[in-house]
């Protein structure tokens, strides 16, 4: 089942959040998120436990994915796609998503490609050095 999170979710949603970034309990916070009126956070529960999430920021006509993470015992079944497809399915005031994510990660650029994203453009030393890969996808 795909929700919105709630202040209930915080401890998941600081561990899933670090898998992805060391310091994401220091960068996130999630009071301040879920009154955003432009800054959503959808969670995929399996049995009521939250297991995966996308973090995005919606502006005019434009989506950004800031972060999409599922736990460890997950991945691979497609909870990524869903979190996207679902995103795409309930904002259909918007016409594009863009997202940006590590050159090496290889299985997160084979999603977003499996989900009609494009390279636009590539941020060098972005990620330290490592380079980001901007990507889009028309909605």
């Amino acid at each position: 089942m795909i929700k919105e999170l709630s202040i209930n979710d915080i401890d998941r949603f600081l561990y899933l959040g670090s898998l992805i970034k060391s310091d994401f309990s220091k960068t996130n916070d999630l009071d301040k998120i879920l009154v955003s009126s432009n800054e959503k956070i959808y969670g995929y529960y399996i049995e009521d436990e939250l297991v995966g999430f996308i973090y995005i920021v919606k502006s005019i006509d434009s989506i950004d994915i800031v972060d999409i993470v599922v736990d460890e015992n997950n991945r691979r079944k497609g909870i990524a796609s869903l979190l996207i497809n679902y995103v795409v399915d309930n904002n259909k005031d918007i016409n594009k998503i863009f997202l940006e994510v590590n050159e090496h990660n290889e299985s997160a650029i084979k999603t977003y490609k499996k989900n009609g994203f494009e390279t636009i453009s590539v941020r060098k030393k972005y990620y330290g050095s490592d380079d980001a890969i901007v990507m889009k996808r028309d909605v």
